[in-house]
């Protein structure tokens, strides 16, 4: 017993010697042999202190606190570890909550709360937050973390608000005034989830001027607009071929009636042969080639209303021009059907219309209810005098009537 005792002293006496030496590894292991844990502990927070590399400090400081167990210099170790810790996380930019909340919690274990608090408040745990600067007595420090959780919260209610307010408004179909109120809120808070909702609104609008548009089974291009250019670019009805313009003819309304216009192009827009050079009349349809190539045949939909809109094909392709506002429903595409029935039995009048519109850099096809006309329903929900139509909307005239009007996906063919 004596000697097994006078051999710890000897271990002991030896790791004084080696650490008076700089041999603070083998003098740890020394005292750890001699069963001075807190020693062999103080040793570790030597070299910790001493180390470069945040690693080999964290590694230094473990070892410490296993070596030491409840000793002084082992809490002292554990302490350190936990601000090392705790600073590293902080400073490394995108970090896991998980991983935050337990450095919080290691240094409120440690007594280390204004740093436990930082920690919890990046964890995102208000409560734990709190909690620590309660059990601390930082009076001024709770207060000014209360006003913030008070007014966090008053911000997430607002927020939460805004969120059923642009799902609201999208749903009855008012989608510029949810872009509106979106970015209004982005204007002071950086917020990607409403971003995200305004860029999931913005991806259903329908925007022109050339769009799809359904009635009663009955698809249809329509090119809105006041005037209509058809070209191999930058026009409202694009044709692919290389000797038609970017912008080769132009459609328009004079005094009410609709003509058409070559734009002084190269290759020339020709009528029964002869190069058309000045802007003529579409009067009851005219057929035209565009470059020698390309066919286009224009007439009114209906031939005694010059009012009505044309019906262009250009290439093979379909469109309604009706140059201005389009009347919904417009003169049907096939006249033998029979006007739908309302609930009521009469036939529906109808009273809708259907432009191109600019808000800004926005774009927008607006549906427009006239005066003395009801609007329409989406999904139940009674309609505003004027909305924006967005993609998969299905617009019926009674609350729970057939679909009249419908948006289908742009890309599908004809």
């Amino acid at each position: 017993m004596f000697g097994f005792l006078g051999g710890k002293k000897r271990r002991g006496d030896k790791a004084r010697r080696l650490e008076l030496e700089g041999d603070l590894e083998a003098a740890a292991r020394l005292y750890l042999e001699a069963e001075l844990g807190d020693e062999a502990a103080r040793v570790l927070l030597s070299r910790a202190d001493a180390a470069r590399d945040p690693a080999e400090r964290m590694a230094l400081c473990a070892r410490a606190v296993r070596a030491g167990g409840d000793g002084e210099h082992a809490r002292a170790a554990r302490r350190r570890r936990a601000v090392l810790a705790f600073d590293l996380l902080a400073g490394g930019g995108a970090t896991l909550k998980g991983e935050l909340a337990a450095a919080a919690a290691e240094l409120e274990a440690c007594g280390e709360w204004q740093k436990a608090a930082r920690a919890y408040a990046l964890a995102g745990d208000a409560a734990g937050e709190i909690r620590v600067l309660r059990d601390a007595g930082a009076i001024a420090e709770l207060e000014q973390r209360l006003d913030a959780e008070a007014e966090s919260g008053k911000l997430e209610r607002a927020r939460s608000a805004l969120l059923a307010r642009l799902d609201d408004l999208d749903r009855v179909a008012e989608r510029r005034q949810a872009l509106r109120e979106g970015a209004a809120w982005l204007e002071q808070h950086a917020d990607e989830g409403v971003a995200e909702r305004l860029r999931a609104v913005r991806a259903r609008l329908l925007v022109g001027p050339a769009v799809a548009l359904e009635t009663e089974g009955v698809r249809v291009r329509c090119a809105l607009g006041a005037e209509v250019t058809i070209g191999r670019a930058r026009s409202e009805i694009v044709v692919e071929a290389d000797g038609v313009s970017r912008q080769h003819l132009r459609l328009f309304r004079r005094a009410g009636a609709p003509w058409l216009e070559d734009l002084g192009t190269r290759n020339g827009t020709t009528l029964g042969g002869a190069r058309v050079s000045a802007p003529l009349p579409v009067g009851p349809g005219v057929e035209l080639r565009l470059a020698e190539q390309v066919p286009v045949r224009l007439r009114p939909l209906v031939a005694d209303d010059p009012g009505c809109p044309l019906e262009a094909e250009v290439a093979g392709e379909r469109w309604l021009v009706p140059l201005g506002p389009l009347a919904f429903p417009w003169h049907p595409l096939a006249p033998a059907r029979p006007p739908r029935p309302s609930a009521g039995g009469a036939p529906w009048r109808g009273g809708w219309e259907i432009a191109d519109a600019h808000d800004g850099a926005e774009r927008f096809v607006v549906l427009r209810t006239l005066a003395g006309r009801e609007p329409p329903y989406l999904k139940g929900l009674r309609l505003g005098p004027q909305i924006e139509l967005g993609l998969g909307d299905a617009l019926t005239a009674e609350r729970d009537g057939p679909v009249v009007l419908s948006v289908p996906p742009q890309d599908a063919p004809p």
